[in-house]
């Protein structure tokens, strides 16, 4: 019975760390995502050592996002993608779009955490503890340069329109709308990791891989 139970753990170990190389994705511990003091980008704290506290807690959580534990973007409203070529509608950022907002409009301090009387301290963000307007990652307010979020799919119009294909969700199960049919920032992006090693947290390993989930050339 051990000797079964062994070769069972064994198993599973092997099945586990196949699975691992064969997906090739990265860790939050080694993405810029790490915000601790452990973290390897430039934007991290100078003493905290947990690294999902920034984000999740397991008690006392909002009830915006997964055990969502920072403060939510205070911007009452943002200027929203909108072109005459696009039949659907956007939306002010709601779901996972306004919780990565969250961090990356530049309206919140990074180490803002709930529960928290003062926020972390972060080392290279500016004076309020918000990401600089000098960092690319600093998204802001106006997102009508970025790809539509927070925009519902609608299968009339994708079918009015015969140049898109924007299916509810990738077979893969890995890029797609959210529960609720909304194209999200986490339809393209992981936040918690990374397949590619040239755009940050992709989803697949190469750009125009995400992009012909949903469009058709």
């Amino acid at each position: 019975m051990k000797r079964s139970m062994t070769w069972l753990l064994v198993a599973m170990l092997l099945g586990s760390t196949t699975f691992a190389a064969s997906t090739n994705r990265s860790s939050v511990v080694d993405s810029k995502h790490n915000l601790s003091v452990s973290g390897r980008g430039e934007i991290k704290s100078g003493s905290e050592t947990r690294v999902c506290i920034f984000c999740h807690s397991s008690h006392n959580a909002s009830t915006e996002g997964p055990l969502w534990n920072h403060e939510t973007t205070t911007t009452g409203k943002f200027t929203t993608y909108q072109r005459s070529t696009m039949n659907s509608r956007t939306e002010q950022p709601n779901g996972a779009t306004k919780l990565c907002l969250s961090c990356h409009d530049g309206t919140i301090a990074v180490g803002a955490i709930r529960g928290l009387s003062q926020p972390i301290p972060m080392n290279n963000v500016d004076a309020s503890g918000q990401i600089p307007q000098s960092r690319s990652s600093h998204i802001g307010t106006d997102l009508t340069g970025t790809h539509p979020v927070s925009v519902k799919y609608e299968q009339n119009i994708a079918l009015v329109d015969n140049n898109l294909r924007w299916p509810p969700q990738d077979p893969e199960g890995q890029v797609g709308t959210d529960a609720d049919g909304y194209v999200q920032c986490t339809s393209c992006h992981d936040p918690h990791g990374s397949s590619s090693t040239k755009y940050p947290f992709w989803k697949k390993t190469t750009f125009s891989e995400v992009c012909l989930v949903c469009h058709e050339y």
